[in-house]
């Protein structure tokens, strides 16, 4: 949950970081209990760590604790999780590698393009854009639908044509938005210097 709009100077000590904080501490937790086959402690870490994305942003709002270091480290925690999920996934064979390359690819462009930016004291353009979103969305209803096909031991053969399908959502909307951060970056870079 985006906490970008309306950040403050408060203190980075806060309930709204903590959170934030502790979804970055359960994603690797989550990863190796996955991967090691304790599969009802991992889906534990990442049904926590998916909490703590809704509520660090309502923390932020309700108690005003929005911060800069907030706004930064809160894309980042997201990002580290849905990776942590996709890496676990493709690693257990519930979805296809390739999905997790281009997804964590993605991620790893925008930020190295943000930290490009920022040296050279550019714009960063931090509103995630409708695709963007559509892409988030997929990419979570993609690993819920992965998570819980194992933990409710659906049958493969009725449940993987709808993996395969949000998959393929997925990656489109990830490729498009992929494109759209590019030509942002392009642009960024061309507006002169204030």
């Amino acid at each position: 949950m985006s906490r970008a709009a309306g950040q403050g100077d408060g203190s980075p000590l806060n309930l709204a970081n903590a959170l934030t904080a502790l979804r970055i501490v359960l994603a690797p937790v989550f990863l190796v209990l996955y991967v090691e086959g304790d599969r009802l402690r991992a889906l534990s870490a990442f049904a926590a760590a998916a909490a703590t994305d809704l509520l660090d942003g309502l923390v932020a709002r309700a108690l005003d604790q929005r911060t800069r270091i907030g706004a930064f480290l809160d894309p980042i925690a997201d990002k580290f999780l849905a990776a942590c999920a996709l890496v676990a996934l493709a690693a257990t064979g519930r979805l296809p590698a390739w999905l997790a390359v281009a997804v964590v690819g993605r991620d790893l462009a925008q930020l190295a393009g943000a930290a490009v930016l920022r040296s050279l004291h550019r714009a960063i353009p931090v509103a995630p854009t409708r695709i963007g979103k559509y892409a988030t969305f997929s990419l979570a209803a993609t690993v819920v639908v992965s998570l819980a096909w194992e933990l409710l031991d659906w049958p493969g053969p009725a449940v993987a044509p709808y993996v395969a399908a949000l998959g393929l959502i997925t990656a489109e909307c990830i490729a498009i938005s992929f494109i759209q951060y590019f030509l942002f970056f392009v642009r960024s870079m061309r507006v002169p210097r204030a």
